[in-house]
């Protein structure tokens, strides 16, 4: 009995680490795992889920930046910056624009978007460098 409640226990555990996935962050109530402070601006929002499947949420990219070094093999998610969905971008797909004129929670003034079509514009008028997550600072 205690080998077959075992084998379940660990059948569940697996599952569970196979099912990783976004999880909608709760702004005004959830805090940043690195900073501790309370996630309000969700233009600057991003999570990662850990190999085993916990979930990590972030105030600022870097914030997610700095946790990132310590959990390899993670699903990274950012905020778009212009998005009012709950759909999260790809990190390492998502290009990045980097200004001090962002604002964001902890400075790192770092925002994501889909492509270089939606960064476009704001990278045009503020004479930018289009980023990647392997160029962000």
């Amino acid at each position: 009995m205690k080998i077959l409640l075992g084998s379940l226990l660990l059948l569940a555990g697996m599952t569970s680490a196979c099912n990783r996935a976004f999880e909608p962050i709760v702004y005004g109530k959830d805090a940043c795992a690195h900073c501790k402070m309370t996630i309000i601006d969700k233009r600057f929002a991003a999570e990662i889920v850990n190999p085993k499947g916990k979930v990590f949420k972030f105030d600022d990219i870097s914030c997610l930046r700095a946790f990132t070094a310590e959990i390899p093999g993670s699903m990274i998610f950012v905020n778009a910056y212009r998005e009012k969905g709950e759909q999260p971008l790809n990190a390492a797909t998502a290009v990045y624009l980097h200004h001090p004129s962002f604002k964001s929670p902890m400075s790192g003034n770092i925002t994501a978007f889909a492509g270089k079509d939606d960064a476009k514009g704001l990278q045009d008028s503020l004479q930018l460098e289009l980023l990647t997550w392997e160029t962000l600072p």
